[in-house]
Protein backbone atom coordinates (compact mmCIF):
# COMPACT_ATOMS: atom_id res chain seq x y z
CA UNK A 1 0.00 0.00 0.00
CA UNK A 2 1.19 3.47 -0.65
CA UNK A 3 0.26 7.12 -0.83
CA UNK A 4 0.56 9.51 -3.83
CA UNK A 5 1.67 12.10 -2.11
CA UNK A 6 3.82 10.77 1.11
CA UNK A 7 4.98 7.04 -1.00
CA UNK A 8 5.23 3.90 0.44
CA UNK A 9 3.84 3.25 3.60
CA UNK A 10 5.36 1.57 6.68
CA UNK A 11 3.58 -2.37 6.92
CA UNK A 12 2.13 -1.10 10.70
CA UNK A 13 0.78 1.90 8.64
CA UNK A 14 -0.66 0.02 5.96
CA UNK A 15 -2.36 -2.68 8.36
CA UNK A 16 -3.71 0.36 10.52
CA UNK A 17 -5.85 1.69 7.27
CA UNK A 18 -6.64 -1.39 5.93
CA UNK A 19 -8.78 -2.49 9.29
CA UNK A 20 -12.68 -2.00 9.37
CA UNK A 21 -14.16 0.64 11.82
CA UNK A 22 -16.36 0.28 14.40
CA UNK A 23 -17.88 2.43 17.13
CA UNK A 24 -19.15 2.05 20.36
CA UNK A 25 -22.76 2.93 20.60
CA UNK A 26 -22.00 5.48 23.04
CA UNK A 27 -18.73 6.90 20.77
CA UNK A 28 -21.40 7.06 17.88
CA UNK A 29 -24.01 9.21 20.26
CA UNK A 30 -21.42 11.72 21.40
CA UNK A 31 -19.57 11.74 19.04
CA UNK A 32 -21.33 11.63 15.53
CA UNK A 33 -24.87 11.00 15.70
CA UNK A 34 -25.69 13.52 18.11
CA UNK A 35 -28.97 14.24 20.47
CA UNK A 36 -31.61 14.84 19.90
CA UNK A 37 -31.79 12.87 16.47
CA UNK A 38 -34.67 14.69 15.49
CA UNK A 39 -32.57 17.34 14.87
CA UNK A 40 -30.03 15.35 12.64
CA UNK A 41 -29.18 17.39 9.23
CA UNK A 42 -26.98 16.60 6.83
CA UNK A 43 -24.08 17.51 8.32
CA UNK A 44 -23.88 13.94 10.07
CA UNK A 45 -21.45 13.21 7.21
CA UNK A 46 -18.52 15.71 7.69
CA UNK A 47 -19.12 14.62 11.67
CA UNK A 48 -18.32 10.99 11.12
CA UNK A 49 -15.70 12.34 8.64
CA UNK A 50 -14.00 14.16 11.03
CA UNK A 51 -13.84 11.48 14.06
CA UNK A 52 -12.48 8.85 11.71
CA UNK A 53 -9.96 11.41 10.63
CA UNK A 54 -8.96 12.61 14.23
CA UNK A 55 -8.96 8.70 14.91
CA UNK A 56 -6.43 7.76 11.84
CA UNK A 57 -4.26 10.62 13.06
CA UNK A 58 -3.82 9.57 16.22
CA UNK A 59 -3.52 5.52 15.24
CA UNK A 60 -0.68 6.50 12.81
CA UNK A 61 1.28 8.69 15.44
CA UNK A 62 2.54 5.39 16.55
CA UNK A 63 1.07 2.53 14.90
CA UNK A 64 2.57 0.34 17.75
CA UNK A 65 0.32 1.81 20.31
CA UNK A 66 -2.82 -0.75 21.11
CA UNK A 67 -4.61 2.41 21.98
CA UNK A 68 -4.40 6.30 21.63
CA UNK A 69 -6.51 8.88 23.41
CA UNK A 70 -7.83 11.68 20.73
CA UNK A 71 -11.08 14.15 20.80
CA UNK A 72 -13.08 15.82 18.86
CA UNK A 73 -15.14 18.75 18.84
CA UNK A 74 -19.26 18.76 18.45
CA UNK A 75 -21.93 21.18 18.63
CA UNK A 76 -23.88 21.29 21.75
CA UNK A 77 -27.62 20.41 21.86
CA UNK A 78 -28.39 23.64 22.46
CA UNK A 79 -26.25 24.29 18.64
CA UNK A 80 -24.72 27.35 19.58
CA UNK A 81 -21.65 27.57 17.29
CA UNK A 82 -19.93 29.48 20.13
CA UNK A 83 -19.61 27.02 22.53
CA UNK A 84 -18.59 23.53 20.84
CA UNK A 85 -18.32 20.48 23.25
CA UNK A 86 -15.41 18.49 22.88
CA UNK A 87 -15.69 14.84 23.13
CA UNK A 88 -12.75 12.38 24.55
CA UNK A 89 -12.31 9.61 22.46
CA UNK A 90 -9.64 6.50 22.49
CA UNK A 91 -9.16 4.58 19.50
CA UNK A 92 -7.58 0.88 20.32
CA UNK A 93 -6.71 -1.98 17.96
CA UNK A 94 -5.24 -5.64 18.41
CA UNK A 95 -3.17 -7.67 16.69
CA UNK A 96 -3.37 -11.24 17.91
CA UNK A 97 -5.63 -14.00 17.31
CA UNK A 98 -7.80 -13.57 20.16
CA UNK A 99 -9.08 -10.29 18.52
CA UNK A 100 -10.91 -9.34 15.70
CA UNK A 101 -8.51 -7.06 13.79
CA UNK A 102 -10.38 -3.61 13.52
CA UNK A 103 -10.15 -0.16 14.83
CA UNK A 104 -12.38 0.10 17.87
CA UNK A 105 -13.53 3.69 18.45
CA UNK A 106 -14.52 4.44 21.86
CA UNK A 107 -15.09 6.63 24.57
CA UNK A 108 -12.10 7.43 26.54
CA UNK A 109 -11.86 5.04 29.23
CA UNK A 110 -9.77 6.36 32.50
CA UNK A 111 -6.58 4.69 33.13
CA UNK A 112 -6.63 2.00 35.46
CA UNK A 113 -3.58 1.66 38.27
CA UNK A 114 -2.01 -1.56 38.66
CA UNK A 115 -1.53 -2.64 42.50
Amino acid sequence: MSSAQYGPLAPAAARILSMPVVFTDEAWQQAVQTIPVDNMTADLGDRLSCALAAAYKAALVDPHKTVVSFGVHRMPPDGDINKPLWVDLQVSHHDDPLHTNRLLISLKQPLRLEA
